[in-house]
């Protein structure tokens, strides 16, 4: 790792450690419920159990990507390659995990997938999964509201802060989106620009082109 990327990460990790990011954090509803990612691989069905055993009764649990974590369709045929990925959780395993004891009402429970298609019924059937939410790539709409979630003025900033008002955020955030191409980027990819430029909606909106032709290359 080179020094300045080096300096930048730490940059980041003391500027949402500082008391004023974590404020802002909260305002915007991002800390509410603390969240919990759990990392199938290389853990048993007897760690996961233990380790929601061990989570508080209200918080989000985040499973990411568990088309990879070998609980797929019973009938697939494996390949080596996806053999090599699979994890020691079985998919029984992790049933048993979600509806057992160690799913305490006033959890949330979130899992990701690129492949629902590969996940077995028995993981994302009613009753077991309340709601599936097919998360499209960026549109017009989603790059303007993230804007103004990043950069609404907050009854504490308004009076401390006259760089711009809500007028101003609502014209900035026609410029971003007009700049933003279309079914492109994930909207985890725009708020990720967008929170690291969030101390200046101009900097967002001057920086969204170059971004967008360097990511493209």
């Amino acid at each position: 790792m080179n020094n300045e990327l080096k300096d930048d990460i730490l940059r980041d990790v003391d500027e949402f450690l500082d008391q004023d990011m974590q404020d802002w954090y909260a305002e915007r509803g991002k800390h509410e419920l603390d969240i919990y990612t759990l990392q199938l691989s290389n853990i048993s069905d007897t760690t996961l159990m233990r380790l929601f055993a061990e989570l508080p009764p209200s918080c989000i649990v985040l499973l990411e990507d568990v088309d990879t974590a070998g609980v797929g369709r019973r009938d697939s045929v494996d390949t080596d390659q996806e053999k090599e990925s699979k994890s020691a959780v079985t998919l029984s395993g992790l049933l048993n995990v979600l509806d057992g004891v160690s799913s305490q009402e006033g959890r949330i429970l979130i899992m990701t997938t690129n492949y629902i298609e590969h996940l077995d019924e028995a993981l994302i059937r009613p009753g077991r999964s309340v709601k599936k939410v097919h998360i499209k790539l960026a549109d017009h709409n989603i790059s303007t509201q993230f804007f103004h979630t990043v950069f609404k003025q907050l009854p504490s900033q308004k009076q401390c802060n006259e760089e711009y008002d809500e007028e101003m955020v609502e014209g900035l955030a026609r410029d971003f989106a007009n700049n933003m191409p279309e079914h492109v980027f994930s909207p985890a990819e725009v708020l990720s620009f967008l929170l690291e430029r969030k101390k200046s909606p101009y900097d967002a909106v001057s920086c969204v082109e170059g971004w967008v032709a360097k990511t493209n290359d």
